[in-house]
């Protein structure tokens, strides 16, 4: 089985650049954030005429959506997980079978607090995980700091949500920025609850907002990649950020990226 390679529009704000650069790049496949700014599209109220328009776009690449970031979901919210429901039956709509998300940082929260918080977080996204099945998705949580902010943090979110539908976005560079983790850190025992990947680079110590492009940052994707791979990882590798300040240093960093990302798994 050869790796799924893919790229998030979150690499470009220019939707229409992102999917020509992406492809001649060399991807196939892409991933769809839903963030304003990149895509404007509510994925909670798509209507079947902007499905139908992000299809065409996208089959006009040859290019294969593999996950959506629903961007701005807060679970914890009031009505949160009808906005699951409705962005998960859009994804489903879509033809996506993977469904990215964010889980709950823990901030000043007191022990107490916090643990409120996660029952109720671990209360409703099984519920959205049990719509997922329903619909044949999977919600995966991204490592976004928090509740699934490092290895520790993230084994624990798995052992209490306890879903099959419910798995991991592995950030690596999140463990850095956030938490000032190792991603690499029993990655092994991470693998099994992996669902998707979010590649990007980072510099310096926790919290300092430099994202270069992989490759070119602290985040050991020698080591990461090719044990995700070995372990049995057999989801979409997917490039998050591809900086540049033009359409044409955005295209470049793309293709160097797809080419550094292959290079660290099998052949292709």
């Amino acid at each position: 089985m050869e790796p799924t390679l893919a790229a998030y529009n979150l690499c470009d704000q220019d939707f229409d650049a992102f999917l020509a650069n992406a492809a001649t790049a060399g991807f196939r496949h892409v991933a769809l954030g839903f963030f304003r700014g990149y895509l404007d599209h509510d994925l909670c109220s798509l209507t079947d005429h902007e499905v139908a328009a992000l299809q065409a776009k996208l089959a006009a690449h040859g290019l294969k959506p593999i996950a959506v970031f629903a961007g701005g979901l807060d679970l914890l919210a009031d009505g949160g997980l009808d906005n699951a429901y409705r962005a998960l039956e859009n994804t489903a709509r879509l033809g996506i079978a993977t469904f990215d998300m964010g889980s709950f940082a823990y901030g000043d929260l007191t022990p107490q607090e916090r643990a409120v918080r996660e029952g109720l977080f671990v209360d409703r996204v099984r519920r959205a995980g049990d719509r997922a099945g329903e619909l044949g998705l999977t919600i995966c949580l991204e490592t976004h700091g928090g509740f699934t902010g490092d290895t520790d943090a993230c084994l624990h979110a798995m052992e209490v949500i306890s879903h099959p539908h419910v798995k991991l976005a592995y950030d690596p560079a999140n463990f850095l920025f956030y938490e000032g983790r190792q991603p690499e850190d029993r990655l092994e025992s991470l693998v099994p609850f992996i669902g998707h990947t979010h590649l990007k680079d980072h510099l310096g110590a926790k919290g300092n907002p430099e994202f270069p492009l992989i490759g070119h940052g602290q985040t050991n994707y020698e080591v990461i990649l090719p044990t995700l791979w070995s372990g049995g990882y057999r989801g979409a590798y997917t490039l998050e950020r591809a900086p540049g300040e033009d359409n044409a240093a955005r295209a470049a960093a793309l293709a160097e990226a797809y080419e550094f990302i292959r290079r660290l798994l099998p052949d292709q």
